[in-house]
């Protein structure tokens, strides 16, 4: 990536800024546990019963696809929400290695930005979690604005630089079709982390670790 033109760059925030873990997977999990039991109208240990069976006999079935399999049509809104909105700022540690090398991509673009899932409020509270401050990023655009899952929020961020082309940003994020297919469409160089196994069938840069992809710039 290194040798790319890039003039603004962009950060997801949940499971991009942090990683992952069982933690927050439980937390996560918790929360996904309640809407089940909401939409099907049944007691939360039925509803963790029927995700649970199905996420687990489905090798490698994704979240969304199993809330769909159990009969939630919006199962991807669903993951994101949960993502986005169960507490798990308390899990949340500073990485003194990441908050660096983030210092040091502002010194070097100045124009960083966080486009978010989360709405304002989380997204104060995550950063403060992660001893990153606000004024890391030139701008931020979160839930509050609109949504990522249609284009809106990258569409906002391109618009806040006129003089230039989506080729000269950078997105960064976690997950392949909010955080790389959906700004790659629009022209936006993008990258994932904290990837397990490299997909060919992607377009962006992938990379194991965020500290991996801040190297590369």
């Amino acid at each position: 990536m290194e040798n790319l033109n890039f003039h603004v760059i962009g950060f997801d925030l949940d499971q991009t800024l942090y990683p992952k873990s069982k933690k927050i997977d439980e937390k996560i999990q918790s929360y996904l546990y309640e809407k089940i039991a909401e939409n099907k109208k049944i007691t939360l240990p039925k509803a963790q019963s029927l995700f649970d069976e199905r996420y687990q006999n489905g090798s490698g079935t994704s979240g969304g696809q199993t809330l769909r399999d159990i009969g939630i049509a919006n199962g991807s809104e669903i993951i994101q929400e949960a993502l986005e909105n169960a507490d798990i700022s308390s899990m949340l540690i500073p990485d003194k290695n990441v908050n660096h090398l983030i210092s040091h991509i502002v010194s070097k673009y100045k124009n960083v930005d966080l486009i978010t899932g989360s709405n304002l409020n989380q997204t104060h509270i995550k950063l403060d979690a992660l001893d990153i401050p606000l004024k890391t990023f030139s701008h931020i655009i979160t839930a509050d604005d609109g949504s990522k899952s249609n284009g809106d929020n990258f569409k906002k961020w391109l618009s806040l630089y006129p003089n230039y082309n989506p080729k000269q940003f950078l997105y960064i994020g976690d997950r392949a079709r909010l955080d790389c297919n959906i700004p790659s469409a629009l022209g936006i160089h993008t990258a994932l982390v904290y990837v397990k196994e490299v997909d060919e069938k992607l377009s962006c840069a992938q990379y194991h670790s965020l500290v991996d992809a801040l190297q590369d710039l």
